[in-house]
């Protein structure tokens, strides 16, 4: 569950990972706040949702690594460090992408000493790259598909997708349709994204990544939300689109048996559907 992006505040950040946290704890016979993985077995053991928090950008850090550790403790698992645009530690994948800084490296290995997943999401390549060279620990795309088969700057291109593998990561499919193909979310063109990806890295590196918007009375429409702010969401890379859609998780199950037709094993899939970010989550969280 994400608790916040770079273009709140870091006070707004804090206080929401405050609230959810509470929220969740709060609700004991519907949800497990996950700070194990046991809690995750044992939620699903028990009907119960796992939750556990991430964070998209670093400037919910303000600058002080040791906010790591307290985001942690508040039950975040996993953190970008940017959103579209360059932070103080890493640059974006909309903007003029320069690499670590001192505090991304920082933040890095912090983020590999508390237990902390590393998401290269929103980064840009070269970004992403000296992420997972810096990581001790596997660092992820968790919601990035492949630009080789939709060329858009929020998508990641192959030398990316192999990188992440080879640091014991994964690559999760984004069911936004501008990322997908041209506002396109059919299950077949989300098959072709994943297909791409275990043709090249295997599929013990692809996991869920929906990143759904599901309709709200209360919450603006996407298009309207990008239209408000040009800087994260730039002209050019398609966010002018009319009604932005989104593919649902009613979808998995149509992606699935195309991914089955396709020669995926049971146990492919059941990485896919969770295994693979499980698998990480054993080598990391802590």
């Amino acid at each position: 569950m994400n608790i916040g992006f770079v273009a709140i505040g870091w006070e707004s950040c804090l206080a929401t990972a405050v609230s959810y946290r509470d929220q969740v704890l709060a609700l004991p016979e519907i949800a497990v706040l996950a700070r194990t993985l046991d809690d995750i077995r044992s939620a699903k053991a028990s009907g119960r949702i796992a939750v556990a928090f991430d964070i998209e950008g670093a400037n919910a850090l303000n600058g002080d690594i040791a906010m790591i550790g307290e985001y942690h403790e508040l039950g975040v698992h996993q953190m970008l460090q940017a959103y579209n645009l360059n932070t103080a530690a890493v640059g974006g994948c909309h903007d003029d992408d320069y690499g670590l800084t001192g505090l991304g490296r920082d933040v890095v290995w912090e983020m590999n000493r508390v237990g902390m997943v590393v998401d290269l999401s929103h980064m840009g390549k070269c970004s992403s790259l000296e992420a997972i060279e810096v990581s001790g620990q596997p660092a992820i795309f968790s919601h990035s598909n492949a630009r080789a088969l939709c060329d858009h700057q929020r998508n990641i291109d192959d030398d990316q997708i192999r990188a992440c593998a080879a640091s014991g990561g994964f690559i999760g499919l984004n069911g936004t349709g501008i990322f997908l193909d041209d506002n396109d979310i059919r299950d077949e063109v989300m098959a072709d994204h994943i297909c791409h990806n275990t043709d090249l890295v295997g599929p013990e590196h692809v996991a869920l990544g929906l990143d759904w918007n599901p309709p709200s009375a209360t919450a603006p429409d996407l298009s309207e939300l990008v239209a408000s702010r040009p800087d994260f969401w730039p002209p050019g890379q398609r966010y002018d689109t009319p009604r932005i859609r989104f593919a649902s998780p009613t979808q998995i199950p149509g992606a699935c048996r195309i991914l089955s037709a396709r020669g995926w094993s049971d146990m492919d899939l059941e990485g896919f559907l969770g295994g693979n970010a499980m698998r990480v989550a054993a080598r990391v969280w802590k």
